[in-house]
């Protein structure tokens, strides 16, 4: 398994929401603009593969981020309570 941190900026709002929707199926919204996921070696392929087809190099921004797994039990988090911790089995 694979802990990710996403991060997206993009100034087309089509873009994004095509992004984010992509995003949603693989993990979980953090922030605006910020998703967490873990997800498998190929479900992390069809992850990519999705953004980059609906990414515009020129105009947008997205970072994926790969986390160790004994991170998740140093993340520190206040608020959000209702979220689903990162570690959960169902989580993806």
């Amino acid at each position: 398994m694979y802990y990710l941190v996403i991060a997206y900026d993009t100034p087309n709002d089509k873009r994004r929401n095509k992004i984010v929707k992509v995003l949603k199926r693989f993990g979980e919204r953090r922030q605006y603009s910020l998703f967490e996921a873990r997800v498998t070696r190929d479900q992390l392929a069809t992850l990519k593969r999705e953004l980059v087809r609906h990414t515009d190099e020129a105009e947008d921004t997205l970072a994926i981020y790969f986390l160790p797994p004994d991170s998740l039990k140093r993340t520190f988090r206040i608020g959000h309570s209702a979220l689903k911790p990162l570690e959960e089995p169902d989580f993806v």
